[in-house]
Order: C-alpha cells, then sequence, then structure tokens
C-alpha cells in the first residue's frame, strides 16, 4: 500500500501544513504556496503509475477555516496489468468552514487495466469541496480496461451523494457512456453555484456537472471548473445552503 498523506491547519503566520509519503510512494505531496489561512499543495508522482497490484491511498485533512488546493502535476495511465487490479483509494475530511479544491487530471485506462477509484469526502458544517475528475477509457486506437469508481459524499447530518459506476472499453453498458470513452466530471457540494450550467443539483447544497463524449478538448467542463473555483475561492455566497434547490 502507497500512503499518502495531506493535512492543514490554522497557527502562526502562515498555514500549517503537515505532509507524509512512504518510501517509494507513487505520490509525493509538495507545497506550492502558503498563506494565513490557505494552501497550495502538488502531488508528484514517484515513479510509474497505476501498474498492475498498485494500491494508492491518498488522505487529506482540511482544518476549520482553512482553504486547501490540490494540484495534480500529470495525468495518470492505468497500465495494461493483464487484469491484475489495482486501486486509488482517497479519503477527505473538511473541516467546519473550511474549503477543499482538487482539480484532477486525466486518468487513462489501458485495454487490460482493472483500476478500482473510491473517493469518500466528509464535510462539517459549511464547509464546501470541489472535485473535478476526468476518465478517459484507452489510450489511442484502444477500447480501455475496466475502471470501478465510487464516489460518497456525507454533510454534517446526511449523505450528499453515493454514485457508483462500473466502466469497461470491451463491454460497453448501454445508457452509462453511450459509447464514448471520455467522461469529465465537475462536482461542488456544501454550497450551490451561481450558474447550474445545466448541472444536476443534489438535494443538499451542491451540483453535478458531467461531459460524456470522445475527446477531452471537447469537454466544456473546463469552463464550469473556471466558474466554480473563483465563486468557491472568493468565497461570495457561502451562506447559500439554503438557496435554490
Amino acid at each position: 500500500m502507497s500512503r499518502t498523506v495531506v493535512a492543514v491547519g490554522a497557527g502562526g503566520p502562515r498555514t500549517r501544513v503537515s505532509m507524509s509519503s512512504g518510501a517509494g510512494t507513487a505520490l509525493v505531496p509538495r507545497i506550492l504556496n502558503r498563506t494565513a489561512d490557505s494552501a497550495r499543495v502538488a502531488l508528484v508522482p514517484g515513479g510509474a503509475m497505476v501498474l498492475g497490484g498498485d494500491h494508492l491511498d491518498v488522505s487529506i485533512d482540511v482544518g476549520p477555516g482553512c482553504v486547501l488546493e490540490v494540484v495534480e502535476v500529470g495525468g495518470t495511465v492505468a497500465y495494461d496489468a493483464d487484469g491484475a487490479e489495482s486501486s486509488w483509494l482517497v479519503n477527505i475530511t473538511v473541516g467546519e468552514g473550511a474549503r477543499l479544491l482538487w482539480m484532477g487530471r486525466e486518468t487513462v485506462v489501458s485495454t487490460g487495466a482493472n483500476l478500482v477509484r473510491r473517493t469518500t469526502v466528509r464535510l462539517a458544517e459549511r464547509a464546501c469541496a470541489l472535485l473535478r475528475e476526468t476518465t478517459v477509457l484507452g489510450r489511442s486506437g484502444e477500447r480501455g480496461g475496466r475502471v470501478w469508481q465510487q464516489t460518497t459524499v456525507t454533510g454534517p447530518r446526511r449523505p450528499v451523494l453515493v454514485e457508483e459506476l462500473e466502466l469497461d472499453g470491451a463491454h460497453p453498458v448501454p445508457g452509462v457512456l453511450h459509447g464514448q470513452s471520455v467522461m469529465d466530471s465537475v462536482l461542488l457540494v456544501g454550497r450551490r453555484p451561481s450558474e447550474d450550467v445545466g448541472a444536476m443539483a443534489l438535494a443538499e447544497p451542491g451540483a453535478l456537472a458531467r461531459f460524456l463524449g470522445s475527446a477531452t478538448h471537447d469537454s466544456p467542463m473546463g469552463r464550469v471548473w473556471s466558474d466554480w473555483s473563483g465563486e468557491l475561492l472568493a468565497g461570495d455566497g457561502a451562506d447559500r445552503a439554503g438557496g435554490r434547490r
């Protein structure tokens, strides 16, 4: 198991950032910058990833009142492993009044790969999180392998989102990707965007915008991310939890 831990908390003239990763860890955290209440941290690949049998575990803890931006330096490729399972598990805790922004890069699932991708988010009162995840079935000329994705978001009182998707380039399922190879998603939880751009509003404050297509450059999710992240970083309308449904 390759474990990476990033935790931020208030204190001192700059935000405290605690990071750890073991020897040979696939993802190594690096501080890009810090202010009195925010930090920007990059996740840098420590080697080729993701190979068959690799198991990545990432833990993110954002302390009360803090803002954390997570940056992925490059995209990820789940390589052909003749069906051997690999996993990428992410556990996120966002404290009271805190904000997390994580713009994930593309995860390319090669033919022969078998990837489990699980993201769990826990939000305290007035906490917000913005996540982007892009999944691409196959490299150029490939149909792509198998990926099982689960996203679970829990608010201070109840679940906000529970979603499970199984995608397999060799065995496409009607009504899931509609024969496309790219799924690009932006998820905002803990508040509502001022513009939902056709996104699905969640029962609790939040929205999910998604693009299905054949090429990442066709996705409009970059603009959605820019708009929503701008609002989240500005902090305007932070009490929109009671706003429109």
